[in-house]
């Protein structure tokens, strides 16, 4: 190797470029037209053993200047001009190398300028940048290799190397200090593997000095440039017309190729005069429409239901092809004919859109090419995805493949195919629920539609190759780049064979194979092959998926944390990593998994498993299992991991990644791991609070929508069986609801205290927070209802499965709640209950304040008039009356026992439970045998021997107008009381008079 006493490496590089940020690097020109600093010089200078003066070019848009910082003692450096300097050195009496340092600098940047001289002994050094060199496997015929020598030398090639390694220049190498580039061309290589071979540089006069580098070029080419597919052609719409358009926004705006830009939009001022008909005509085609896509503008008049009429060239009618549903949906859609035609013109009638309007970005039209190389794939691959070798593919086939597949068959062959990236490059994709329809008819917020992630990155603008085999005909799958946490991305779609595309954003991969009913679908098997464009590898592996059925433990999930890769987005590195359950599919940045403790200390098996069974837990209580268990309904639900915020929308919930202490140590950190989880009541009530958004639709209207979904909560809680419920009690229900006479949809509102009356009458979105309220409810109070129905219907077991029949009854037009109607919402809601239970219901919704008529402006997340008439109410109470069962008095069912001080939602006590009413009572239907009796003092009652009982009711003149269920209750001056007698209230609803 180098001469020992010669400790320094020499890194020649001829040119050093400093300037202010990376970006501008190679565009010195502008920098100085922007003003920015440059400073360009020389990295090293050399000097024999007699010295010398060497001119050094300089380049500075600022006033320079130079200075010896190192060598003062024989070396000089001077000013000569603005664009040169002028370095000096003496003849040196050492034998060995000796070394000096410039420092030259303008008033923002600085370099350095390196000097070598030698003395008596010989050097040969190759530049550092050139010690190992790597070169992709289509080769280099232009390889630089820099080095420094003060001796004659030889360039050695190695035997085996010299058929694919030759030099191309033969510079001077005369026994004088000079930096040389020597000139080389590497041959491409024909093998499946790598392949080496080390150059020397070996000096004539003694073959002990000498220096090397080593050349490692990359295996035969896996480089993508070549594999050109054939391209499906785009028919050219010639003119079009529409029934309703925006002013400016008419149809050829849907087809003038502006993706983004100006769109097709239907009246804005008005909702759309359905039906809307686009027609898009095509003069003189030729060419069969095999497929359309049509891509949303992702607002206000994505396309609802539409029906699809094509006309045939040569025909004066119109052909009804089929009806299809977007729902209203995003994105990009294509819609694939069976029985391709040749169109004169294709007509859309448009049912509904988003928002009752329609609109359309750019509407697309192909006929779909053939790719001939298809047929030769097979006959050496065993289908289109070409991940697998036909056992007997000879030598010869495999020879005749276009070079990318060559390389990758013998790969396969070889058995060189990266092992470990097999799991995400090779896999087979099952079909998954499509989203809008199983969210419309369970009325549920739409589930995920990333169910399939691949483990693949991209960059964007990276060309890649992706093979498909067994996509079913007439079936659309497609790839989604998503750059963030959540569902958003761009789509390609895929066909069998081969695919060759880019994304022009960075992201994680996701495979989208959906279909109404999946049950039966074929598995879609997809490949990406390792490949390259020169030398930079796409479609990558990131190593950012982990899946609990698939790699199932703790510790791959922590080997691909390790090696997860990041993508570059907005000129940052970012890292999505993607974690998926049976039911769940999380999304969190990999510096949250792999940097918080509870990740580090736990893993995620245990998590994972924890919020599948969330998921199935809350499918089985709204009755979504009657199709999850048998995989007609399959898909996940999505939880992303944004720093702030806990909420639940279509697509997905969010539970917070960052500071979650003012969230009640609600956040994701908390709220994953069952170890954490399970600390305290609200770590569970989070998750299934937010889930129970998602679920809540068939019972839920304006008023409920922080309550309803705490059904949920509770029962999520429940089957954990650590903590106890949670809500207002009994006592707080008798205020709102007759201290004064309270209607449901006013509990907890403020009133004028003179006139009673509400204020404010009509709510604004400022008043939706106040006096207690969350979005215009008192949701403490109003989960209590649910509760209630779950506790006495499924926990004590009265009539199972009727809270089910709840949800399913909520999914039919006869039960279906109008969500812009809140009042006969409310109404529907006490009729649904009836049906299901079976039972006249009216005794319990009236305590909840259901049957007060009411008139007002709600704001819950919204705007709504609430309105409940009498006649509506005389309706609904009639509508009871059809049921010859009366419901016993579970209005005062509890499932926590009164104790003084049990906070925290403590198992079966708390401060908010009753003396009693405890559901043991109702489930053992206990009859009062003991003579009760209170006592009166001003307005507070204590009740003595009264446990047998479920309730204590006041009633006046015939009516209620206060109930409790403790032994001591005070009853507020908004009560009228005067002149009531307390009855005690038997599980079966009998009523006793108590002794005063």
């Amino acid at each position: 190797m180098l001469l020992d006493k010669v400790k320094h490496i020499l890194c020649i590089s001829l040119i050093l470029l400093v300037g202010v940020t990376t970006l501008y690097a190679c565009k010195s020109d502008d920098k100085e037209l922007q003003g920015e600093p440059v400073l360009q010089v020389q990295k090293s200078i050399g000097f024999k053993k007699e010295g010398g003066e060497v001119a050094v070019p300089v380049k500075s848009n600022r006033e320079w200047n130079a200075s010896v910082t190192e060598g003062k003692e024989w070396l000089t450096a001077r000013k000569a001009s603005d664009t040169e300097l002028t370095v000096s050195a003496t003849s040196s009496p050492e034998k060995g190398v000796r070394e000096g340092n410039i420092t030259i600098a303008n008033n923002a940047l600085t370099a350095k300028l390196r000097v070598v001289q030698t003395g008596g002994d010989l050097i040969i050094e190759v530049a550092e940048e050139s010690r190992v060199i790597q070169v992709a496997g289509t080769g280099n015929d232009h390889l630089e290799v820099n080095l420094l020598s003060n001796t004659d030398y030889e360039v050695v090639i190695p035997e085996e190397a010299k058929d694919w390694i030759t030099e191309k220049e033969v510079p001077d190498t005369r026994a004088d200090l000079a930096s040389s580039t020597r000139i080389f061309s590497i041959a491409s290589n024909p093998l499946t593997t790598e392949r080496n071979a080390t150059i020397k540089f070996v000096s004539k006069e003694n073959t002990n000095i000498y220096d090397q580098s080593e050349i490692k070029q990359q295996k035969k080419s896996s480089d993508i440039s070549g594999v050109n597919p054939e391209k499906d052609i785009k028919l050219k719409v010639t003119g079009g017309y529409d029934t309703d358009h925006q002013p400016g926004q008419d149809i050829s705006k849907s087809y003038d190729g502006q993706f983004g830009g100006t769109c097709y939009h239907s009246t804005w001022s008005q909702s759309a005069k359905f039906p809307v008909t686009l027609e898009y005509q095509f003069d003189q085609n030729q060419l069969t429409l095999d497929y359309i896509l049509y891509h949303s503008r992702n607002g206000n008049g994505n396309f609802g239901a539409f029906e699809l009429y094509i006309k045939p060239q040569g025909s004066t009618d119109f052909i009804h092809i089929q009806d299809y549903d977007f729902k209203g949906a995003g994105g990009s859609h294509r819609i694939l004919l069976n029985d391709p035609v040749v169109p004169a013109a294709v007509q859309f009638k448009v049912k509904s859109g988003l928002n009752d309007f329609v609109s359309c970005d750019e509407m697309e039209f192909f006929h779909a090419a053939e790719n001939p190389l298809d047929e030769q794939l097979i006959t050496v691959f065993t289908d289109r995805s070409c991940s697998e070798l036909l056992p007997d593919a000879s030598d010869e086939a495999i020879n005749r493949l276009p070079a990318f597949f060559n390389v990758l068959a013998k790969s396969l062959q070889s058995n060189t195919y990266p092992e470990a990236e097999k799991r995400f490059r090779i896999q087979s994709y099952q079909a998954y629920s499509v989203p809008e329809y199983w969210g419309d008819k369970l009325r549920t917020n739409y589930y995920s539609p990333l169910c399939n992630p691949t483990g693949i990155i991209t960059n964007a603008g990276e060309e890649m190759v992706v093979l498909a085999d067994g996509i079913p005909q007439g079936e659309s799958i497609s790839l989604r780049c998503c750059s963030d946490l959540g569902p958003d991305g761009e789509e390609r779609f895929l066909k069998n064979g081969i695919n060759k595309f880019s994304f022009s954003r960075a992201g994680n991969l996701f495979v989208i194979y959906q279909k109404l009913d999946p049950r039966g679908m074929p598995a879609v098997k997809i490949h990406f092959p390792p490949q390259y464009v020169e030398i930079t590898e796409h479609a990558r592996v990131g190593f950012n998926v982990w899946d609990l059925t698939v790699d199932k433990t703790d510790d791959l999930f922590r080997e691909y944390i390790r090696k997860a890769k990041s993508v570059t987005l907005d000129g940052s590195d970012k890292c999505v990593f993607v974690l998926k359950g049976r039911k769940i599919l999380f999304t969190a940045l990999k510096d949250l998994l792999q940097n918080q403790d509870n990740f580090k200390q736990y893993g995620v098996v245990r998590g994972m498993e924890r919020w599948d069974n969330l998921i199935d837990w809350e499918q089985e209580l709204a009755a979504i299992d009657t199709y999850s268990n048998t995989g007609e309904f399959n898909s996940l639900m999505h939880v992303t991991t944004f720093t702030d915020g806990l909420y639940a929308t279509n697509y997905y919930i969010n539970m917070a990644a960052g500071d979650v202490s003012t969230k009640d140590g609600w956040g994701f950190k908390n709220n994953f791991d069952p170890r954490d989880m399970d600390k305290n009541q609200d770590n569970e009530w989070g998750p299934g609070h937010e889930l129970g958004h998602m679920h809540q639709g068939a019972i839920n209207w304006p008023s409920t929508t922080e309550s309803s979904n705490n059904l949920f909560s509770n029962y999520v809680v429940y089957k954990i069986n650590q903590w106890g419920s949670r809500g207002s009690s009994i006592g707080t229900l008798a205020t709102y609801r007759y201290a004064p006479p309270t209607p449901w949809s006013r509990f907890m509102h403020p009133r004028d205290p003179n006139t009673l009356a509400f204020t404010p009458q009509d709510m604004t979105s400022d008043d939706a927070n106040k006096y207690g309220l969350y979005q215009g409810e008192a949701s403490e109070m109003h989960m209590r209802l649910n509760q209630q129905l779950w506790t006495y219907f499924e926990r004590i077991g009265k009539k199972p499965n009727t809270i089910r029949k709840i949800f399913e009854q909520g999914r039919t037009p006869e039960f279906w709640l109008p969500f812009n109607d809140p009042g006969a919402a409310q109404l529907m809601y006490a009729r649904n209950v009836a049906k299901a239970a079976n039972m006249d219901m009216t005794e319990f919704f009236d305590v909840w304040g259901f049957f007060i008529p009411v008139s007002f402006k709600l704001y819950a997340y919204g705007s709504f008039s609430y309105t409940v008439t009498q006649d509506m109410i005389n309706q609904t109470l009639a509508y009871m009356k059809t049921f010859p069962t009366k419901c016993p008095p579970i209005e005062y069912i509890e499932d926590r026992r009164y104790q003084a001080g049990a906070g925290g939602n403590q198992k079966g006590i708390s401060e908010d439970g009753g003396d009693v009413g405890y559901f043991e009572t109702f489930q053992n239907n206990v009859k009062i045998t003991k003579t009760v009796s209170y006592t009166v003092s001003g307005r507070t009652y204590t009740v003595t021997n009264g446990e047998q009982a479920v309730a204590f009711e006041l009633i006046k003149d015939g009516k209620k107008v206060w109930f409790a269920n403790r032994f001591v209750f005070t009853v507020p001056a908004g009560a009228d009381i005067e002149g009531a007698e307390l009855y005690a209230v038997q599980a079966d609803g009998q009523r006793i008079k108590a002794n005063k």
